[in-house]
């Protein structure tokens, strides 16, 4: 039986767009009325530079003259010749009825420099999506819920994610013109390479093997034509209807939030890359997926004739799972899989898997190969759902998910029995650790937004750190239907947490770029000249993500050229001159930046050493905060330039098995 229930399309959308400020203006914005108890209306006046500090002689005898009302003193500002006043309400009669009024007589006496109301400024909340399941069906897990909420409107607060950030969803492929995806999908790639199934069917008429369903194998079009099975088949887990897995698993990472649809996901703003590793009945074969990987990462280690993907991803979501048992139930360090997990992983990738539906039962393949995230799936109060699977592991980081009471999740689909429905974008609710996987993955983007320079095993200790416990259950039955007991050591690393590991990753220290100038040297002539800064890094010591800017900060005039690249060029004016350069290197995926100043001098000038400034600046101070911070490295010669510099957390090694069965997803929604 299909676990979904169909979200209504038409449900109002209760909620406003989420204002960046909302400002307010004391009651000046209406008509003044005469009432028993006068309400006060305060104004910042700004006397120039006539008042010396104090208030001038006459000032507010002048401002009661022209309003017709008494106006008090309430404090001077710090601000220079600026003051606080506060007068009674207007009259009804005159012709001072608007802020706009009052601000122009009062800016035209004598000595005023400017006037303004002192206006109230609420915070900038984010309020509900409009997205009609939000509000039906989303809201208690993703925010308002018990214990295990997500809390997602605090987190959206904070962050919504970045365009920068790629999230792989290796699935079915999607439906490009559903509305939750439109304007999030980058160029895919369909690698489902078996056309026609080498064997037909199972004695009971269930479908054995999986085909493209497409018509053709791999090819650069990773749409989703629809996985059911032929007319009077079955596929294994007796579902006969296309299910639109992928479609769904993307739109709960990064569904079009807040745009009066569906559901709203979890980044609003990150990039899907659709890439199609199942065919019919939902089946993959773990080949197709490791070429899949290889190619989401941007490796370029595939077929040449499918080409280097352009948009490589940031983290891979992969809801399919399997059990082994003739390889003995786990996942061995030299399996094909777990290598290509491993690749991702030093390829500054994070993999998250679902779980697997097994009731109870140890975490599945490949969700238990070493270096993954495996994504279960838990109800509000935290309990386990009775469909996930539980078991934890050393290996690899379990984290579970809060659907709704019934362990439910929203997601985009399609009414279309075998082929999708050209009017059928709709949203059903889904049970199964297929959907527990993108929350995850929406998770990670979110973090990627605020630290771009995460590695994988930074992003592992912040959701593994900041993570729920489980709750202690009431009942100690296990089963389909029964509550299932949760301990670190039976279930993972618990309940996952996405505002408090945003606020981790926000408190982290993101290093310093270096700023390295070759070649500042002593001059012989007019030029040209050239200093070298190719050798500075990034906040990771690598060379990716860095611009340049070069300025000219002491001594007479010189002609540049390549003022926002590595190499400066001193084209002339050096002739008897001494001429000081800052180099500012900013690193654009934490936004920290470091400066040098180096020194050129003609040969009938001494050269002296110097101490550069430096400074770091960006989305982050030096301990995570929101200002800028500073960094002094000890003093540099002449003859270079230097900044601060930083690490990051190793990234894991290889771990793995060797799998020889396919991997397939079992439905309803099930991973």
């Amino acid at each position: 039986m299909k676990l979904y229930v169909k979200v209504s399309t038409s449900l109002m959308c209760i909620f406003g767009f989420a204002q960046l400020a909302n400002v307010h203006a004391n009651p000046l914005t209406a008509p003044v009325t005469t009432t028993a108890t006068p309400t006060p209306m305060r104004w910042v006046v700004n006397m120039g530079d006539q008042s010396q500090g104090t208030a001038p002689a006459g000032m507010l005898q002048t401002l009661q003259n022209t309003l017709g009302v008494s106006v008090r003193m309430v404090r001077p500002l710090l601000q220079p010749n600026s003051y606080l006043v506060e007068m009674q309400s207007l009259p009804v009669l005159g012709s001072l009825q608007t802020p706009q009024a009052i601000r122009a007589a009062l800016q035209a006496l004598p000595g005023v420099r400017f006037a303004s109301p002192d206006i109230q400024l609420q915070r900038t909340a984010v309020p509900a999506p409009n997205d009609g399941a939000y509000s039906v069906n989303q809201a208690s897990y993703m925010h308002t819920g018990a214990y295990a909420s997500l809390r997602m409107q605090d987190v959206w607060e904070q962050t919504r994610g970045s365009s920068n950030v790629v999230i792989a969803v290796l699935d079915s492929g999607v439906l490009f013109e559903n509305p939750e995806l439109k304007g999030r999908l980058l160029p895919g790639y369909d690698f489902v390479s078996n056309v026609t199934p080498p064997t037909g069917t199972r004695e009971n008429g269930t479908v054995f093997d999986s085909g493209s369903n497409d018509g053709n194998g791999r090819d650069p079009d990773p749409s989703d034509p629809g996985d059911a099975p032929p007319p009077g088949f079955n596929c294994p887990d007796g579902s006969t209807t296309s299910s639109w897995h992928g479609t769904t698993v993307a739109s709960v990472a990064a569904a079009q939030s807040n745009n009066g649809q569906f559901l709203a996901g979890m980044d609003w703003n990150a990039k899907v890359l659709p890439v199609r590793v199942s065919g019919r009945c939902g089946i993959a074969t773990s080949s197709d997926i490791v070429d899949a990987f290889y190619w989401a990462t941007g490796s370029g280690r595939v077929d040449p004739n499918i080409g280097v993907n352009p948009n490589p991803a940031n983290v891979i979501n992969l809801s399919f799972a399997t059990d082994t048992p003739l390889l003995g139930g786990g996942c061995a360090a030299n399996d094909m899989v777990a290598l290509a997990i491993a690749d991702a992983r030093a390829r500054n990738v994070s993999v998250v898997v679902s779980a697997g539906n097994n009731s109870g039962g140890a975490v599945q393949y490949p969700a238990n190969c070493a270096g993954t995230i495996a994504a279960g799936a838990a109800e509000q109060d935290g309990q386990l759902a009775n469909y996930s699977a539980k078991g934890g592991s050393s290996n690899f980081l379990t984290l579970h998910v809060p659907g709704n009471n019934s362990g439910l999740y929203a997601g985009a689909s399609n009414t279309g029995g075998s082929t999708p429905s050209a009017n059928g974008s709709t949203a059903f609710l889904f049970a199964g650790t297929s959907f527990s996987a993108p929350m995850v993955a929406g998770a990670i983007s979110l973090l990627k937004a605020v630290r771009p320079s995460l590695t994988p095993s930074q992003i592992d200790t912040l959701l593994r750190n900041s993570a729920r416990p489980y709750p202690a259950n009431a009942s100690n039955s296990t089963g389909l239907f029964g509550r299932l007991d949760c301990t670190p050591t039976s279930c993972g690393a618990g309940l996952l947490n996405v505002l408090g590991a945003v606020q981790a990753a926000r408190a982290l220290s993101n290093p310093l770029p270096v700023a390295n100038v070759q070649q500042s040297a002593v001059v012989a002539s007019n030029g040209p000249f050239v200093l070298d800064a190719a050798l500075s890094t990034n906040s990771a010591g690598g060379s990716a993500n860095l611009t340049f800017s070069w300025q000219q900060v002491f001594g007479n005039p010189v002609v540049l050229a390549g003022t926002s690249t590595s190499a400066l060029q001193v084209q002339s004016g050096m002739a008897g001159n001494i001429a000081e350069f800052a180099l500012t290197v900013t690193d654009t995926s934490t936004n920290r930046s470091n400066t040098s100043v180096v020194r050129l001098a003609n040969s009938a000038v001494n050269e002296r050493t110097f101490t550069p400034s430096s400074t770091s600046g960006g989305s982050g101070s030096s301990t995570g905060g929101s200002g800028t911070g500073t960094s002094t490295p000890a003093p540099v010669a002449a003859s270079s330039g230097g900044g601060g510099g930083g690490g990051a957390l190793g990234v894991s090694g290889l771990l793995g098995m060797l799998m020889l069965l396919g991997v397939w997803r079992q439905r309803p929604g099930v991973a």
